[in-house]
């Protein structure tokens, strides 16, 4: 089963366990109330977190647990804890999670050089000179712009969690046929700025998110760049230089 078809199988799937849930509180059911902003968060949430376990993500699967947890306090009887005391244990299992599972990634320490995470800042830009054809872009819970500059570039990642990130490519040099720029947006912001002569090919799958290419109206005539990957509950913005 594609990555589109698990998608829609669990939006499919909220929505129905949605139905009855608001079914189950009309008949009197549930000994609480849930109000209609509560019942559309929940399915935004309950979406947000049965995709992230899809694809196998320890930051969208934590917090949307943890929000999920905010939104129902009163019944659960966790007030008191709300929200700081959710988020930062929710920050601090998403560490734990991430350093076993992916410990190659740099979550609890300090490098300008290589992954940035929940520091980054709009005026804390990084300029990436190396000769490598792959970069990869992180920022959770932060802002970050990155210049990538390439003399063989053939792919770039862009992994962003409640997060703003601005990536320019302008000085990326793409030498074959084609490249690809492949996202991982959980309820992030992202915008590329891109040659010109780029023909940007969207094969994104946008769960509940936008992607928008700006077309400058040139003509597109260079290599081809395939933007792959999902936008959940973000928005991704193409620019052309």
């Amino acid at each position: 089963m594609s990555t589109m078809n698990k998608h829609r199988w669990v939006a499919g799937i909220v929505f129905l366990a949605a139905a009855i849930a608001w079914l189950a509180v009309g008949m009197g059911w549930l000994n609480f109330q849930i109000s209609a902003f509560t019942l559309i968060m929940t399915v935004i949430l309950a979406i947000v977190l049965l995709t992230s376990l899809v694809d196998l993500s320890i930051v969208g699967s934590v917090f949307s647990v943890a929000f999920l947890a905010m939104l129902y306090a009163g019944p659960l009887g966790i007030t008191k804890l709300v929200p700081w005391t959710i988020l930062g244990i929710a920050l601090l299992v998403t560490i734990g999670l991430s350093i076993i599972f992916h410990p190659h990634r740099s979550w609890y320490h300090w490098d300008w050089r290589s992954n940035r995470n929940f520091s980054d800042d709009w005026d804390d830009d990084y300029i990436d000179k190396s000769d490598q054809s792959t970069t990869v872009i992180e920022a959770t819970m932060g802002d970050t712009v990155r210049y990538v500059e390439s003399d063989d570039f053939k792919r770039a990642t862009i992994h962003a969690s409640m997060s703003g990130v601005k990536a320019y490519f302008d000085k990326a040099v793409i030498t074959g046929e084609s490249a690809t720029i492949h996202i991982d947006d959980y309820m992030s912001g992202i915008k590329l700025f891109v040659p010109s002569d780029w023909q940007i090919i969207n094969n994104i799958d946008p769960a509940m998110g936008t992607v928008q290419v700006f077309d400058n109206h040139s003509p597109h005539e260079g290599p081809r760049v395939y933007l792959t990957g999902k936008v959940n509950l973000g928005g991704l913005e193409v620019y052309y230089l």
